[in-house]
This record gives C-alpha cells, sequence and structure tokens, in this order.
C-alpha cells in the first residue's frame, strides 16, 4: 500500500486530535505521513507527528488560506479535526476538501448540526421514541420556575466539550444562582436530570455513508480520580459524580447496550462516527450527550482493536469493506505523562 499523508488539526491538550494521532500510530495496515496542527507550538501532539505547523485560529480570516496551503504542499488524502471548533470549519467547508480531493471522516451536516444542540438533540430521540433524561431549556431566569425536578444537570446546550462550566444543582436556590452566573456570560444553557445509582457508558457506533453499521464498541467508564472525575458531591447519604472528558474504563461487549446504541444511529440517520454519551438504568441506556465524532477515547478503542480512523482511511481512500466487531475486551486506565518540548 503507498504511503498517504493524512493531516490532523488541533492536536494539543489531550484533545481527540492527540487521540486519534495515536490511534493512526497503531495502525498496521497503512503507511502514513502525519502532519499535525496547532494554534501554539507548546503541544505535547507535536512529538506524535511526522511533520508540525503552527497555524491561526480557525475562526480567523486567514486560516482558510493555511489550511489549503498545507493541503496542497503535502498531497493530503485524508484530514481529521481535533477539535469542536476544527469539526465545525470542516463541516461548513465541505466544497473545499471535495474540490482538493480530500477525504474526511464528517458526519451529516443535518447529524452533526443536531447533536451540537442538546436540546435538540433530547426532543428528537423523545420524538422517536427512546428515553432520554427530563430535561428544560433555560433561556432566562424566569424559566427555572419550570423545573420541578432535582437534582438537575445544568450545563452547555451549545458549544461544549470537556465537561466545561457543567454543575449539579439539588435546589431552586443552586439553581438560580448558577444561571445566573452562565447567562450573565452568554452561555447557552439546558438543565438536565441527573441519573443516579447508575453505571456511565461512552458508546461509540461508526456508521457509512449509507448508514450501514460497521461497528460498535462500549466503554464502562471508571471515574475515581482528578483526571476523570470533574465533580464530586456527597449529600444525605449518597454521592453525585460528573465525570470530566478524559474517558477510562472497562471495554467490553454487551449485546444489549450495543444494539440499543445502533438504534439511535440508525433512527437520527447517522452516516459517520457517533459517539453517545449515557448512564444505564435496568439495562436501558439514557442518552445525556450525543457527539457526532470521533472520540477522546479513540485511542483506547485502537488499543483494544478498534481503530475508527484507521478504518475510515481504509474505507474513504481505498475502497476496502471494514468490519469493526472484532476487538477485545480489556481495562485501559490513564495517567498523567510528562513531556519535554
Amino acid at each position: 500500500m503507498n504511503k498517504i499523508s493524512v493531516l490532523v488539526t488541533g492536536i494539543g491538550g489531550g484533545s481527540h486530535g492527540e487521540q486519534i494521532i495515536k490511534a493512526l500510530r497503531l495502525s498496521k495496515k497503512l503507511d502514513l505521513n502525519i502532519i499535525g496542527t496547532d494554534v501554539t507550538d507548546l503541544t505535547t501532539g507535536k512529538r506524535l507527528v511526522d511533520i508540525f505547523y503552527k497555524v491561526p485560529y480557525t475562526n480567523s480570516e486567514e486560516y482558510k488560506h493555511v489550511f489549503i496551503e498545507i493541503i496542497k504542499k503535502h498531497n493530503v488524502k485524508f484530514v481529521f479535526h481535533g477539535s469542536e471548533v476544527d469539526l465545525k470549519f470542516l463541516s461548513e467547508n465541505r466544497d473545499i476538501l471535495e474540490s482538493l480531493n480530500v477525504a474526511h471522516p464528517l458526519n451529516s451536516k443535518e447529524i452533526i448540526d443536531l447533536c451540537t444542540n442538546k436540546f435538540n438533540t433530547f426532543k428528537t430521540l423523545e420524538n422517536l421514541g427512546f428515553k432520554v433524561p427530563k430535561y428544560k431549556k433555560i433561556n432566562s431566569i424566569e424559566d427555572i420556575k419550570n423545573i420541578d425536578f432535582f437534582p438537575v444537570v445544568l450545563k452547555p446546550n451549545t458549544s461544549s466539550g470537556g465537561s466545561a462550566h457543567v454543575t449539579i444543582c439539588f435546589d431552586n436556590e443552586d439553581l438560580e444562582i448558577a444561571s445566573k452566573y452562565l447567562l450573565k456570560y452568554g452561555i447557552d444553557i439546558i438543565a438536565q436530570e441527573y441519573i443516579d445509582d447508575s453505571e456511565e457508558y461512552t458508546i461509540g457506533v461508526t456508521s457509512n455513508d449509507n448508514g450501514q453499521i460497521l461497528g460498535s464498541i462500549c466503554i464502562r467508564r471508571i471515574i475515581n480520580n482528578a483526571l476523570t472525575r470533574k465533580l464530586k458531591i456527597q449529600k444525605d447519604g449518597k454521592l453525585y459524580l460528573i465525570s470530566t472528558g478524559i474517558s477510562q474504563g472497562e471495554i467490553i461487549k454487551d449485546r444489549n447496550i450495543l444494539n440499543q446504541a445502533e438504534t439511535i444511529a440508525k433512527k437520527i440517520g447517522s452516516v459517520g462516527p457517533l459517539n453517545i454519551q449515557c448512564r444505564v438504568i435496568n439495562g436501558e441506556i439514557y442518552p445525556f450527550e450525543i457527539n457526532p465524532r470521533l472520540s477522546g477515547t479513540t485511542s483506547l478503542r485502537a488499543i483494544a482493536g478498534y481503530n475508527e480512523p484507521e478504518a475510515m482511511i481504509l474505507y474513504k481512500v481505498f475502497k476496502q469493506e471494514i468490519n469493526l466487531y472484532d476487538y477485545k475486551e480489556m481495562v485501559i486506565l490513564r495517567t498523567i505523562q510528562e513531556v519535554v518540548i
């Protein structure tokens, strides 16, 4: 197989871009020249790529020009986004990729627009007959009067990532204080029922351009340290937890859970990678977030044999049939590693 150039944007800060590079480095089927970009030279992802470029911010006027020049210079055949802003950029500039004959891992624009708005996602799932936690959109302080379920998880409705601005509210006083603060700074927010006494999972479902499922994988999250736990509150003898965007845990083959996730992917019309964050009660999944992209657990999945980035390149560039179901069950934990730049 000929060597090909692959571009991964936004590769720093433990981003899913960095995890994609780690997965690509595990590939035994591809001969790759990996080019990485970031807005700073001080990035740990830099050590994992063959060529690195410091680039302007994605929303700047000059970024598009720099992006195109890198693709042309290295004859890039596949582009991966490594951050939420890069996802938005690629989704809105598919015509550029098409004109340059560059493949990508993007889901449809409709799915990306849907899943980057939590209220619209929950409403769609509800209308399709899926169970979701109770939820209410909060556009003003007056809206909190409509919330009659506690505790709630207050979180950004859009432009979220890594559990930023997420907190637990146990009563109206908590909710009013937290909502006032977030609304003051222009953050679009939603309140969602906290699901307790349950295990948390991150589930990946990979579909091809026709919506056919190529594979699915489930990680039962272990939230036991500062790296994986954003919030821990003990109240009335119960422990309430919110996880960070850094996942670790046990990779399992639970067909009941995987079947439910695959059904969600099919019903909403997914045609690419889909990452479902959920808790499970009595065998039923309750999604609390769906990310229409490769996951921050991409490298963990690849270690187990579920290498989505490799599969996407083989499928889209080399037109090979893909089956991602052959992976191993195992426990994978994460730690902090010191890197000299």
